[in-house]
């Protein structure tokens, strides 16, 4: 039993390392720069090391078949693939992958050609790679028995916990940053909010300022055109009586006591008139 489960943590731990490599190389490609894929830290990605150790170990009787075993590799691989986004999701509240702008999808977690490109890849893995791994994993038991698997779940585990205390930490430093962002934006619009109020009453009292001086230029063009009817309806001042006027300057006409001042009214209107 010792060997079996040194193998397949050897199993696991290459094809991991494969999986890892895979990602990194199409990721780099398709973004035009060197792409570090995987959740931990090391140059392994799990999720192929558990697909290939499913698909080696629960289906082995269809090996031989080449179509049975596309077939159940690809539904292997597919539920594997949907599960693992699913529980990362609930657990992370993070979206891993997204298969939205690929056609038949599911909820963007699997889609149809991505499930077809991973049966031809398990197809590909147990009829023509495996075996070269099969000798591979033999000479590393052979020679170093439990030490070598021993160490990588060591470094495996390590790896695991580190990680996950890093992205409960990122997720805490994010979710801070959220809510520091939805404070600021709450502040920057209540700010915003009062100076649109401030505004709009600066707008109002501009208008109630525009709408006086509007009223007072109003009655002044009134009165001024009351002013030259009356100038128009009187005749003009003789010569004594504007002498009589500027002699005397304080004088005061009881039907003209109303006005401020009624001789210089009437010297006005009278020069107007002319």
């Amino acid at each position: 039993m010792t060997k079996f489960y040194s193998e397949v943590i050897l199993y696991f731990f290459i094809y991991s390392v494969m999986g890892w490599l895979w990602e990194t190389v199409y990721c780099s490609l398709k973004a035009g720069k060197f792409v570090y894929r995987g959740f931990l830290i090391g140059p392994y990605c799990p999720i192929y090391g558990f697909g290939i150790i499913m698909v080696l170990y629960f289906i082995e009787p269809f090996h031989n078949n080449l179509v049975l075993l596309y077939i159940f590799s690809t539904i292997i691989v597919t539920l594997l693939e949907f599960f693992t986004s699913y529980f990362l999701e609930k657990i992370f509240h993070t979206t891993w992958w997204d298969y939205h702008n690929v056609p038949f999808n599911i909820q963007g977690r699997i889609a149809l050609p991505v499930s077809a490109f991973w049966g031809v890849g398990c197809v590909l893995v147990v009829r023509v790679i495996h075996p070269f791994v099969t000798k591979i994993v033999e000479t590393l038991y052979n020679s170093f028995n439990i030490a070598v698997p021993a160490a990588i779940l060591c470094i495996m585990a390590a790896d695991t916990v580190f990680s996950l205390l890093n992205m409960f930490s990122l997720q805490k430093f994010l979710l801070d940053f959220h809510t520091k962002l939805e404070n600021q934006s709450k502040t920057l619009k209540s700010s915003i909010k009062v100076r649109a109020q401030h505004f709009n009453d600066f707008i109002e009292s501009e208008t109630i300022k525009k709408n006086e001086l509007k009223e007072k230029i109003k009655e002044k063009r009134i009165h001024e055109k009351e002013n030259l009817e009356l100038k128009l309806s009187m005749r003009k001042l003789r010569f004594n009586e504007k002498r009589i006027l500027n002699s005397f300057p304080n004088m005061k006409l009881k039907r003209l006591s109303e006005l401020k001042n009624p001789r210089d009214f009437l010297l006005k209107l009278d020069k107007v008139k002319k």
